[in-house]
C-alpha cells in the first residue's frame, strides 16, 4: 500500500482539488503527506523583469528584487499554511515544502521519496489557457519515474475504477497498479482494449489476457472490447459508466509517432472529468 504521497500545490482551484485527492489517499491509506509549493525561478529571472531592470535602472532593480522575492515567499506561505490546515482538520500528518527553481525539475528532485506524485490537471493560469493541458503538468508526467494523479476540477471518492489495457508493456504496469488499487479502496474495477476496424480478433485475446491476469489476483472485473480511437472511449466509457478513476499508462507511444499521430495519454488527460492514474 502507497505511504507516500507529494501533493503540488500552487493555490489554483486546480490544485485545491488535488489536495481533497490527496488529503482522501492519506485517510484511506494511513499515508504520510508531503505538500510541495515551487516557486518557478523564471518569475525571477524571466523578460519582464529584464525589462523592469533596464526600465528602473540596475541599482534600484536590485533593491526591489528582495521585495519580489519576499512576496513570492509569503505567496508560497499562504498556499502551504492552507493545505496545512485542511490536514489538520483532516487528521492527516503533512510536511510543508517550498522550493525556488524549475518547476518540474524541482517538483522530479522531491518525488524521489514519494511513491505517488498528485497535481492538478491545470494551474494557477487555467483561466487564461481554457481547455489546453497545462504546459507544466504534461512536462511532469512525462519524465517522471513515479506514478502520478492527475485530478480534475472536482473531487470524487474513488469507488468505480476502470484500467485501459493495449497489450504494451506500459499497460501491464498499469493494470498490475489498477488491480492493487482496487484492492486498497475496496473498489470495483472494470478493464477495458479498444482495438481498430478489423483488429477484434487480437483486441479480444489481449482482453482476455488482462482479464486472466486480473483473476489470478484474485479480481473479477467486468470488461469490454471497444472500437475506434483509443482516447476517445475511454473517456466515453468513463462518462457512461460513471468511472471515478481511469487507470493507464503513461506515453506508451515513441516521440516522433506522437508528432504524427497525437498521443493518447495527453489527449485523455486533458478532456478527462475524472482523476487519471499513469504509470510507468
Amino acid at each position: 500500500m502507497i505511504k507516500n504521497l507529494l501533493l503540488c500545490t500552487d493555490g489554483s482551484d486546480y490544485s485545491n482539488v488535488a489536495a481533497d485527492y490527496a488529503i482522501w489517499l492519506a485517510q484511506q491509506w494511513q499515508a504520510r503527506l508531503a505538500a510541495l509549493h515551487v516557486t518557478d525561478v523564471r518569475l525571477l529571472e524571466g523578460p519582464l523583469l529584464a525589462d523592469i531592470s533596464g526600465a528602473i535602472g540596475a541599482q534600484p532593480f536590485r533593491a526591489f528584487l528582495p521585495q519580489l522575492q519576499e512576496i513570492y515567499k509569503q505567496k508560497a506561505e499562504t498556499i502551504l499554511g492552507a493545505v496545512k490546515d485542511r490536514c489538520a482538520k483532516a487528521g492527516v500528518a503533512v510536511e510543508t515544502l517550498h522550493k525556488t527553481g524549475g518547476l518540474v525539475d524541482s517538483i522530479l528532485e522531491e518525488e524521489r521519496r514519494a511513491e505517488l506524485v498528485v497535481i492538478g490537471q491545470r494551474g494557477e493560469h487555467a483561466p487564461f489557457i481554457g481547455e489546453m493541458l497545462g504546459s507544466s503538468v504534461e512536462r511532469l508526467v512525462r519524465r517522471s519515474v513515479k506514478p502520478c494523479l492527475v485530478t480534475p476540477d472536482q473531487f470524487r471518492e474513488v469507488r468505480r475504477i476502470v484500467a485501459a489495457y493495449d497489450g504494451s508493456k506500459e499497460s501491464s504496469k498499469s493494470l498490475t497498479t489498477a488491480f492493487d488499487v482496487t484492492r486498497w479502496l475496496k473498489a470495483s474495477l472494470s478493464v477495458i482494449t479498444v482495438c481498430g476496424v478489423g483488429d477484434e480478433a487480437r483486441g479480444a485475446q489481449t482482453l482476455k489476457e488482462a482479464v486472466t491476469l486480473a483473476e489470478s489476483h484474485g479480481l473479477k472485473p467486468t470488461n469490454r472490447l471497444l472500437q475506434g480511437d483509443a482516447d476517445a472511449e475511454i473517456l466515453k466509457f468513463a462518462d457512461e459508466q460513471k468511472v471515478d478513476l481511469i487507470v493507464m499508462g503513461a506515453y506508451g507511444q515513441t516521440r516522433i509517432r506522437e508528432w504524427i499521430l497525437g498521443s493518447v495519454t495527453t489527449s485523455v488527460i486533458r478532456r478527462s472529468t475524472v482523476a487519471v492514474l499513469l504509470t510507468r
